[in-house]
């Protein structure tokens, strides 16, 4: 069988191992691999760590837009598996996803970040809903601050007591990691965090923890 980049659709046995090829380690040629802006630092920010494996470049933003508002669900493998590895240190965690607007989900017809987990074989919680459909990154610092309003817990949501871990995929300014983190303070023994992409002012500004 044929096996082909998701990104550039070139055929992977020219450009990677055997056993990359056969196990299919890596679903991405290495020049479209090597395009990934890697970050894989933890972050402190106010009480929460934070873990982001890249960084939000204009690379990474065409990658999502394509995955979510081009509903190209096949590239939900590019996301969070190829550091599945890190993630499995997390495996006795309850992983929480932050809430996408249900007008939102209905238009594309899938949630992202559950495609984007999908293969880690992991029960995945969504206790949050969000009432509508913002996005961090185009408002102003006031109205980020705004976003304790629009997040909330689902009454009664049968989300068992334990070890949390909240997954995002862009962290902008991380209000919805911090409200996430507040709502669900009386149900948690810790709570970390896990992104797929940081922005990279936020990075900048943020303190780096030196060990994962």
């Amino acid at each position: 069988m044929m096996k082909r980049c998701l990104i550039c659709l070139c055929e992977l046995k020219d450009h990677q191992s055997v056993g990359q090829w056969l196990f299919m380690e890596d679903l991405l040629c290495c020049e479209c691999r090597s395009r990934y802006p890697l970050f894989q630092k933890p972050l402190q920010i106010k009480d929460l760590r934070i873990y982001a494996f890249c960084l939000y470049d204009s690379f990474m933003e065409s990658l999502l837009f394509q995955f979510k508002e081009g509903r190209d669900i096949a590239l939900a493998p590019l996301f969070f598996w190829p550091f599945h590895q890190q993630l499995r240190k997390y495996r006795r965690h309850i992983w929480v996803l932050m809430p996408s607007s249900y007008e939102k989900t209905m238009e594309r017809g899938f949630f992202p970040l559950r495609e984007m987990l999908k293969q880690m074989n992991k029960t995945l919680y969504e206790p949050f809903y969000k009432q509508t459909a913002f996005k961090q990154s185009k408002r102003s610092k006031k109205e980020r601050e705004q976003v304790v309003r629009e997040i909330y817990l689902k009454q009664e949501y049968p989300l068992p007591k334990g070890n949390i871990l909240l997954i995002d995929d862009v962290c902008t300014t991380s209000a919805t990691l911090q409200r996430a983190y507040q709502l669900l303070l009386p149900h948690s023994n810790t709570i970390e965090a896990i992104v797929l992409c940081i922005h990279p002012l936020l990075a900048e500004q943020k303190k780096t923890i030196n060990h994962f």
